[in-house]
Order: structure tokens, then sequence, then C-alpha cells
């Protein structure tokens, strides 16, 4: 499957517009938390990741 194929509806496109959103917030507070960029990022994937297997 080619990405650049695909037809985003304006439902995915919110989608995804939220799923941004929520990555940025936690990043955000994993910055608070943590003591370099790397842990920053390492925790906000690691709650994320989690956050989405939880959905499922």
């Amino acid at each position: 499957m080619d990405i650049e194929k695909i037809s985003y509806t304006p439902e995915m496109v919110d989608g995804l517009h939220q799923s941004v959103m929520l990555y940025k917030a936690l990043l955000d507070q994993a910055k608070k938390e943590t003591d370099s960029i790397e842990k920053a990022y390492e925790l906000a994937d690691h709650v994320y990741q989690n956050k989405i297997r939880s959905a499922q």
C-alpha cells in the first residue's frame, strides 16, 4: 500500500490531529520530568504506546 495514495477523510485527519496533540502533551510533560531530551522521548513513547495498546 502506498501511503501517499490514501484518501484521508475529515474524521481520519481529526484523529491524526488528536494523536499528535496527545503526543505533544505527553512529550511536554516528559521534558519537565526528565533531565535529557532522549529520556523525555523515551518516556513519552512508552506512555503513548501504552495508551494506544489500552485503547485497542
